[in-house]
């Protein structure tokens, strides 16, 4: 019983380090997004990989954390945002992602409407 309080007591401090981890970064972003309302980036800061390249046993994690490093932050930290298509560039799709702080989804949307706006549609294929 002993060793089961003493993995619970563990269990409890690491929990309480990734939330409190956690809420230092929310609050970092929220000062960031006082001063910068919106955030507009790369839904992908790489180029599309080779089908399956993901999966290499190798490769494919550092390929992942590398392509998805803008929209970690979000997911990780609740923050709302929106993926908003901008069609392709040299025959490959791009998108941006666009976040904004904590209940702001309203900024998120304007901002996607606006970006929208000045996009040309994207031929169907």
């Amino acid at each position: 019983m002993a060793r089961m309080c003493r993995a619970a007591e563990l269990e409890s401090t690491t929990n309480h380090r990734v939330h409190t981890e956690r809420s230092r970064l929310m609050r970092l972003w929220s000062g960031f997004l006082a001063e910068y309302p919106v955030l507009v980036g790369p839904n992908l800061a790489t180029a599309p990989w080779a089908p399956d390249a993901d999966l290499d046993p190798v490769a494919g994690l550092d390929l992942l954390r590398d392509a998805t490093r803008f929209i970690l932050p979000g997911n990780a930290l609740g923050l709302p945002c929106v993926a908003l298509p901008m069609g392709p560039t040299n025959g490959l799709p791009t998108s941006v992602q666009i976040y904004a702080d904590l209940w702001r989804e309203d900024l998120c949307l304007a901002a996607a409407a606006i970006l929208e706006a000045g996009t040309p549609p994207s031929p169907r294929p």
